[in-house]
Formats: C-alpha cells, sequence, structure tokens
C-alpha cells in the first residue's frame, strides 16, 4: 500500500470521530413540510373555461374583419345594380363607345319596360265577350240568367271534351244543351235567382222555338214573371225568330196575359248596359231603351241614355259619337278624339264591348273612327271588330 492509502484503523477511528445526525422531528411535523415543498407539488392545469370569454371575442374579431369588405362590396354592387337597368352588365367599358351602347340599350330597356307595363295594364282588364278564335276545344252555350227579376245572357265555357262524352252520339243544338245542363246550371252559386230549367218541354218545328207548358206554370200570375220568361228565352233560344207556345195537348196557346196564340218574336236587338250584382261583379246586359231602336246606329247612339235605376250607361260622360251604316258596319266617330289611355281601362274595355254586342243583335260589326290609338287590349282600332259570339263568358264544368 502506498503512503496515500488508509489503512483500516485510521479509517475506523475517522468514522468514530463523526458527529451522529438526529431528527428529533415527530411524524406530522415532517408530513406538513414535506406538503409544503413546492418541489413535490403537480403543475397546475389551467380551467379551458376561464379562456372560452377571450376566444369567442378573438373569434367575433375576425370575423368582423372578413365580412365588413366583403359586405360594402356587394352594397357598391347593389347601388350600381339598382341605378343601372337589369338588361345591363355589372361590369362596363369606359371608353366612349361603351357608353353609347349603354345609353342604347338603356332606351332599349325603357321602351321593353313600358311594353311591359302596358302589357300587365290590359291583362287586368276583364272581358266581357266570346270571341270565335277565342275556343280551342270548348264550346260556348249562352243562356239568359235571372238575378232580382233583371235577366243577364251568360255564356257557358263548357270543355269540348265534356260535350264529347255527354253527347257521343253527335253535335248537340243549342235546345239538346238546354235539356242536358239547364237542371245543372249552379246558378245560385253564380249569385243568381234559382230559375231554369223551364216547367215542360222544348221542341222545334219548321224553324220555330216551340215549349209545351203545363197547365200548372206559373210564367203569367203577373205581367213581372211573363217578362222574365220572354227575356230569358230571348237570351238562351235567339238563334230562333219565334216562340210557339203549346198546351200539353199539342195545341198553340199563350199566356192569359197576351191572350193572342201568335208565336212570339224571340230576335229582338236592344242597347247593351252595364249591370252591377249585389256582389259588385259587373256584367253587360240588354235593356229595354228610352226610344225605338230599329237600326243599328240609332241602338249605338241609345247607349248614351239610361231608362230608370237598374243599369248605368257604358259610355262615360265626356265621351260623345257619331254613328254611321257602311254595308254591314256600324262607324262609330267620336267628336273629339278619344285617348283610350286617359281612361280607366276596364270603363273602356266595357264600353267597346258594349258597342259589339249591341251591333251584334243587328248583325253588324263596328269600326271605331278617331281614336289616337292603333289598338286596344286584344282588339285592332284601325279596322272593324270581331262580332261575338256571346256574352259575360263564366267556365261552367258539369
Amino acid at each position: 500500500m502506498t503512503n496515500n492509502q488508509w489503512d483500516d484503523d485510521k479509517l475506523e477511528n475517522l468514522l468514530h470521530s463523526m458527529p451522529k445526525i438526529e431528527d428529533n422531528r415527530s411524524k406530522e411535523q415532517i408530513l406538513k413540510r414535506l406538503k409544503q415543498d413546492q418541489r413535490l407539488k403537480k403543475p397546475r392545469r389551467m380551467n379551458p373555461m376561464k379562456w372560452m370569454p377571450v376566444i369567442v371575442a378573438a373569434a367575433a374579431l375576425l370575423l368582423i374583419s372578413l365580412l365588413v369588405p366583403s359586405m360594402l362590396n356587394n352594397k357598391d354592387g347593389a347601388m350600381e345594380d339598382a341605378g343601372a337597368p337589369r338588361s345591363l352588365s355589372i361590369e362596363r367599358s369606359m371608353d366612349p363607345s361603351s357608353e353609347n351602347e349603354t345609353m342604347e340599350e338603356a332606351d332599349t330597356f325603357d321602351t321593353s319596360e313600358a311594353k311591359e307595363s302596358a302589357a300587365m295594364t290590359f291583362a287586368t282588364v276583364e272581358s266581357h265577350v266570346v270571341l270565335a278564335d277565342e275556343l280551342h276545344d270548348i264550346r260556348a252555350f249562352q243562356i239568359g240568367l235571372v238575378e232580382s227579376a233583371n235577366v243577364i245572357p251568360i255564356t257557358l265555357l263548357i270543355p269540348e271534351s265534356t260535350i264529347q262524352s255527354d253527347f257521343p252520339e253527335g253535335n248537340p243544338g243549342v235546345i239538346d244543351l238546354y235539356n242536358k245542363y239547364a237542371a245543372v246550371i249552379p246558378e245560385e252559386e253564380f249569385g243568381f235567382d234559382d230559375y231554369h230549367p223551364y216547367k215542360g218541354t222544348l221542341s222545334v218545328e219548321n224553324g220555330i222555338l216551340h215549349h209545351q207548358i203545363p197547365d200548372d206554370h206559373a210564367y203569367d200570375l203577373s205581367s213581372a214573371p211573363n217578362e222574365v220568361y220572354l227575356k230569358t228565352m230571348r237570351d238562351t233560344f235567339s238563334e230562333f225568330g219565334k216562340l210557339q207556345l203549346i198546351d200539353e195537348k199539342g195545341n198553340p196557346t199563350s199566356f192569359e196575359s197576351v191572350g193572342k196564340s201568335d208565336p212570339v218574336e224571340l230576335k229582338q236587338p236592344f242597347p247593351y248596359y252595364k249591370y252591377t250584382m249585389p256582389s259588385g261583379k259587373v256584367y253587360l246586359a240588354p235593356y229595354n231603351p228610352l226610344n225605338t231602336t230599329d237600326t243599328v246606329a240609332e241602338g249605338l247612339v241609345e247607349m248614351k241614355e239610361v231608362n230608370g235605376n237598374i243599369v248605368e250607361s257604358l259610355i262615360p260622360g265626356n265621351v260623345d259619337y257619331d254613328v254611321q251604316e257602311e254595308d254591314n258596319i256600324a262607324v262609330i266617330t267620336f267628336k273629339e278624339q278619344l285617348d283610350v289611355n286617359a281612361f280607366d281601362q276596364n270603363t273602356i274595355n266595357q264600353m267597346i264591348e258594349g258597342f259589339m254586342m249591341t251591333a251584334k243583335g243587328y248583325d253588324k260589326q263596328v269600326r271605331l273612327e278617331n281614336v289616337v290609338q292603333e289598338s286596344f287590349g286584344k282588339y285592332d282600332l284601325t279596322k272593324a271588330l270581331p262580332m261575338p259570339l256571346g256574352s259575360n263568358p263564366i267556365w261552367f264544368t258539369p
């Protein structure tokens, strides 16, 4: 062993000479000391709920920063679109030629807009007549309906498919149509009195309409029901020239108020007027004139006047005209040039169609002269207006 090495005796003496280490603390003191030692504690984890308000606020700020520029851009584009016609592009060239094209497009748009507006205006106008070229797969059947002892000629529009189904044997006449449908027409639903069908039977002989009436009929209780009966006959069976009443044995008869058993004239033209139902619905209706109207000119002129307060004139108060006949056309010339746009469109339409229906009673057409416009709604005012098939159309599906 070298000099730096210690022998066992010296090492043992050194260990014995060292002081003894003693800990006089109690267990409780040691445990308390350990709990206070930060090195022995677990690291604290932050509660995530405390961060939620901060996160939400940051997200809101981010969202606003993204949306605001987009909203501003859209607003600018919307303002640009609002100030420009729909048919123009938002992106435009700034050169002068492009500006001229824009002006031309705007003018074109304004014109088309005006036409569209006019078309919408005319679309709201209610027509009171039925024209031949309007009937596609439809059968027109006119019948006189009653409202408070007043008779209104109504044209029922029946689908052709219904006609073919109900009459498989062939083309039905007006008497066939009446016998088939008169009992099922919803008169009260349409706003009229329950009047049809007639009592008795209808037939035709030598072109004359025959009505065989039973003994218990009530058509001649007074002049009022007698007049209603004859008016409904005229408005329903105007294609026949005369009506002959016959009794149950087939012999000619008459109403007691009439006395004579001669045939009654069915074709009797009257001027047309405006009839307003209790519901406010407007119809065109013929009415007894103040004066005789043997000619179409007299009938059209008589439309200016009203007999009683049941109907109203179809002619506006500040409109006046003269009538002349040219062959089969009644020419109505307004004394002051008529601007149809200066009036309510339904009022003008009712006047024009009233002219047409009045002239139809005389088998005539009408032509209007001294009118600003060349057309009105579906009518060409540069030529004779078409002759209607009937008045006051109503859809009817039995």
